[in-house]
């Protein structure tokens, strides 16, 4: 191995996921290299615009990180590689993948804890984590007494979506209004806007929406912005450079290991940013909730908000969501409390103090329920290293 790694790094920069793997790299390759990059050369070198594995010989790498459908051209090179952008890929090559199980779970708990009762898929044809995004969303939604509109991709491969939209805007037509819909991720969840909007449905009044990956520069041009799941791929690009280096180094092998990037909570935006209960008592006390996830607040706090008692209300709650004005309480606030953890800085005294609880004994059982992690197992499990 040279003084200086030599890695392929033909991760690219145009999806928010992407992103955060290189960035998770760039931060190992800071605190640990440095390493010098191979990236592939830009599209205007028109002759330079594929991959030229006589110039990767001559340039003498040390290891890879490149997607699953380049591992056959790069097998040649004969160095430890690491392969991302997986599909139904099992073979012994380190891969890195999104826990698409808990994505798909954490959106569906979104939109019921906004009240929907109606609910909808739109995925991709053939593509592993858009079925196991849809199967957990399937699983959530229906064990709470509800059932799910899936939409079926025509073929067994994505096709164009100027191709798709017909079939995808008479699948819209076809739904019941409103309705909360989980798409594979933000750039399905975006061609679903554009389709809403032409059709004059209303976002979020009509067609709540959610996406998975939270990429900013999606999530945040579209009208209205999105609601997306996040995933901690900073973290996961971070280990797996982490990986890489212990392959080079002959410390460990190539033996199918999984890195895994977690989805850790949902940012939302203005696309779900809707109450869909049918009482106003109820949408008074699920917004005075949320405007207070971060103080103290207690179960007779809410029962304040509105003009009923507390034990009217609480029935309204099993009527309208399901389960008590407590356990949505905990749902809110522990939710709050897991998007400090893994997006500040705060210690966990301080956070802790903040939702009021002076022991943090009684703080990391109340945060252990729920989760089944204490708080500073949960913030070294999903934050960035």
């Amino acid at each position: 191995m040279h003084n200086s790694p030599r890695i392929i790094l033909l991760l690219e920069a145009t999806r928010g996921f992407d992103r955060g793997l290189l960035s998770g790299v760039a931060r190992y390759s800071a605190l640990n290299g440095p390493w010098t990059f191979y990236r592939r050369p830009h599209g205007y070198w028109k002759s330079k615009s594929r991959l030229d594995l006589k110039e990767l010989e001559a340039w003498k790498p040390d290891g890879g990180i490149a997607p699953v459908t380049q591992l056959d051209e790069l097998a040649r090179l004969h160095v430890p590689l690491i392969a991302y952008d997986v599909n139904e890929y099992t073979g012994p090559v380190p891969c890195v993948l999104s826990e698409d199980f808990e994505a798909g779970r954490l959106a569906a708990q979104h939109l019921l804890d906004l009240g929907h009762r109606h609910f909808a898929f739109c995925g991709y044809s053939g593509i592993r984590w858009s079925r196991e995004r849809c199967q957990a969303f399937c699983d959530l939604v229906e064990r709470a007494g509800y059932t799910v509109d899936v939409y079926r991709p025509p073929g067994r491969r994505p096709m164009a979506w100027a191709k798709e939209e017909a079939r995808v805007r008479h699948w819209l037509e076809t739904l019941p209004k409103p309705i909360g819909m989980l798409c594979a991720n933000d750039d399905r969840a975006a061609s679903i806007l554009e389709t809403c909007r032409a059709l004059g449905y209303g976002v979020p009044e009509d067609v709540s929406v959610i996406g998975v990956d939270d990429d900013q520069h999606v999530c945040e041009l579209q009208n209205p912005p999105l609601s997306s799941v996040r995933m901690a791929s900073e973290q996961a690009g971070y280990e797996a450079a982490a990986l890489l280096e212990r392959m080079m180094a002959g410390r460990e092998g190539a033996s199918g290991q999984r890195i895994m990037a977690h989805a850790t909570g949902v940012t939302a935006r203005q696309s779900t940013n809707v109450l869909m209960v049918r009482h106003a008592d109820v949408r008074k006390a699920l917004r005075f909730l949320r405007e207070n996830a971060g103080r103290p607040i207690r179960v007779s706090d809410i029962v304040k908000a509105t003009n009923l008692s507390h034990r009217t209300l609480n029935d309204l709650f099993h009527a309208e969501l399901g389960c008590s004005i407590m356990k949505q309480l905990t749902n809110v606030r522990i939710a709050y409390i897991a998007r400090l953890l893994t997006e500040t800085k705060m210690r966990i005294h301080e956070i802790a103090t903040m939702v009021g609880y002076d022991d943090d004994r009684h703080f990391a059982r109340y945060f252990k329920r729920t989760t089944g992690l204490t708080p500073q197992a949960y913030r070294r499990k999903h934050s960035p290293p």
